[in-house]
């Protein structure tokens, strides 16, 4: 890792196999499936080091969210990041527009006896999930990198019909069970 920022030498995208999400990224960044039958994909600059990534998976709910789950839905994501060892939050911002929910986070943990950092994004629209993470090995890694993830999640487009689902005046109404 030099110290310059890292520079484009290509640009390629991934799309969701379901076509529920897509993004663009590095041609060069090595992919890899996440496993734990999760539907998306890992990203890492440098085989070398896997604990630098981009990651990002969908994710079916079992109920729609509204812009009035936002509290609970906080309360749910910050008990999950609570349980990172030597966990501190640097940064937080959450919002509701129309029924999309947006959760943000920039952490620093432990992990296998190294200080990590990482952004977490979490979006949640009608009954769907998207989780977007950028992690550095180190501080400094994920500084380096940063401009990179940035980009990625600059590109990152849901399908259509998420976004139509989560805008209340768009969204066709959906019979009370």
């Amino acid at each position: 890792m030099s110290e310059d920022v890292p520079q484009f030498t290509g640009i390629t995208g991934y799309q969701e196999p379901g076509g529920r999400f897509s993004f663009r990224h590095p041609w060069d960044w090595h992919a890899e499936s996440l496993g734990e039958g999760r539907d998306g994909v890992l990203l890492t600059p440098d085989r070398t080091d896997p604990d630098t990534y981009v990651a990002a998976w969908i994710s079916p709910l079992p109920t729609e969210v509204t812009a009035e789950d936002l509290p609970p839905l906080r309360d749910g994501f910050d008990e999950g990041l609570a349980t990172l060892p030597d966990l501190h939050v640097l940064d937080s911002h959450d919002e509701a527009l129309g029924n999309l929910v947006k959760l943000e986070r920039t952490v620093t943990f432990s992990d296998r006896g190294a200080k990590r950092k990482r952004l977490l994004r979490a979006i949640y629209a009608d009954r769907m999930q998207l989780l977007f993470v950028y992690q550095g090995r180190s501080p400094q890694a994920f500084a380096y990198w940063l401009p990179m993830g940035n980009y990625c999640y600059a590109t990152l487009r849901l399908a259509d019909g998420i976004w139509y689902a989560s805008d209340p005046e768009l969204r066709p109404a959906r019979p009370v069970a």
